[in-house]
């Protein structure tokens, strides 16, 4: 009776796992089709004159405070103080989102979202040298089929290296060293039940970052021009505070290896949705990338989880 019990258990157990990683993964599918269409707006944003970093600072602040009302119905009887890990993750948020917008201003959208989601590639390197063990030909492989799809995608062999800006490629770079660095943070501050108090701490940081920013170039007029409040609105919760709570959530529950590759399926998203909404039509090379993309994120699902390596959580970066 006894052994019948403990392999109720286990199975019971094993059970719940998998579900949790379903929900995870369903978690970060859709923060990525939030980002998405954040991306199309972003990009209007910064057509019509607004500054990128005038817009983290109102992302930010728009997050902070939705995550802050959000929090106050909880009814915790106290809250725990921040840590220096939390606090770590908050400046790569702050770091995160004023690279990305920066990038995108510097840069075509589709060059600037390629460098962004080189990630991965930098996600699975820094696992086999955390753990000093070389990723499995099936990841290497998909990981390869990844890389191939996002510059299909992108448009980068369609077009011309003279028109690339080297200071904008360095930042859509560091953009993806920031993504690189706070998924990894997120997965090793996370391993709590307090995922929207973590999140309420890494908003606010970047928050009074971006703030201290806004203070030395005064107001910001463009921003609050009528026609942009509502994209503004939509950037900062359906753009940012909603999609950062459910991938920091999803992280959670999946490697960050397979999060991260996920959220490569934005590129898709966004270039379908600016077809939808704008007529920008794909090309043969951007539909056979966006199919190699779709490939690459299968295979990674198939790989049993036991097969990845995963790096050990540790003090600091």
């Amino acid at each position: 009776m006894v052994h019948k019990d403990s392999v109720l258990k286990t199975s019971t157990l094993e059970t719940a796992t998998i579900s949790q990683r379903r929900l995870g993964l369903v978690a970060v599918l859709f923060a990525v089709v939030l980002w998405a269409v954040a991306a199309n707006l972003i990009s209007s944003l910064l057509v019509a004159g607004v500054n990128p970093f005038e817009l983290a600072v109102s992302s930010a602040a728009i997050a902070t405070f939705g995550l802050a009302v959000v929090s106050s119905f909880r009814m915790k009887p106290e809250a725990k103080a921040m840590s220096r890990q939390q606090f770590i993750l908050g400046l790569l948020f702050a770091g995160l989102i004023g690279a990305n917008y920066l990038a995108i201003a510097c840069l075509p959208v589709a060059v600037a979202i390629l460098l962004l989601f080189t990630s991965p590639l930098m996600v699975v390197l820094w696992t086999a040298v955390t753990t000093r063990r070389m990723p499995g030909r099936s990841i290497l492989a998909a990981m390869l089929l990844l890389i191939v799809g996002v510059v299909l995608v992108s448009k980068v062999v369609e077009g011309s290296l003279s028109e690339f800006n080297g200071f904008g490629i360095l930042i859509g770079l560091s953009s993806a060293v920031f993504f690189t660095a706070y998924n990894l943070q997120g997965e090793r501050v996370g391993h709590s039940d307090e995922t929207l108090g973590v999140m309420l701490k890494t908003f606010a940081v970047a928050s009074v970052f971006w703030l201290a920013y806004q203070v030395t170039q005064g107001v910001p007029t463009t921003l609050l021009e009528p026609e942009n409040i509502w994209k503004i609105l939509y950037v900062g919760i359906a753009g940012t505070t909603l999609p950062y709570f459910l991938f920091f959530w999803g992280i959670q529950r999946v490697q960050t290896e397979r999060a991260v590759v996920i959220a490569t399926l934005e590129p898709v998203i966004a270039a379908a949705l600016a077809w939808i909404w704008f007529g920008q039509t794909l090309t043969l090379l951007q539909l056979v990338g966006g199919i190699l993309i779709i490939l690459a994120v299968t295979a990674l699902q198939l790989i049993k989880p036991s097969s990845q390596t995963t790096a050990k959580p540790s003090e600091g970066l």
